[in-house]
């Protein structure tokens, strides 16, 4: 399973989103709120040995960004 398809079954837990999609917007299209974006760094951290700051979900505001920032940081 790739980082992305991972990624996405992460963000699963956190939005009622029928499908997730690479161009999607943590904030706009997705609704998460900043609690969500704390659990998701938790998680991220747990599942990949990746941490996450707030910043990164600045410069990376699409879940195909982030899933890329994650493999390039692994």
């Amino acid at each position: 399973m790739s980082t992305y398809e991972q990624f996405v079954e992460l963000l699963e837990n956190y939005v009622e989103a029928d499908e997730i999609k690479s161009e999607d917007n943590f904030k706009l299209d997705l609704g998460m709120s900043s609690f969500d974006i704390v659990c998701v760094t938790e998680d991220v951290k747990a599942e990949f040995g990746v941490t996450l700051t707030s910043s990164d979900f600045v410069s990376n505001k699409t879940v195909g960004e982030m899933a890329k920032h994650i493999e390039s940081a692994k």
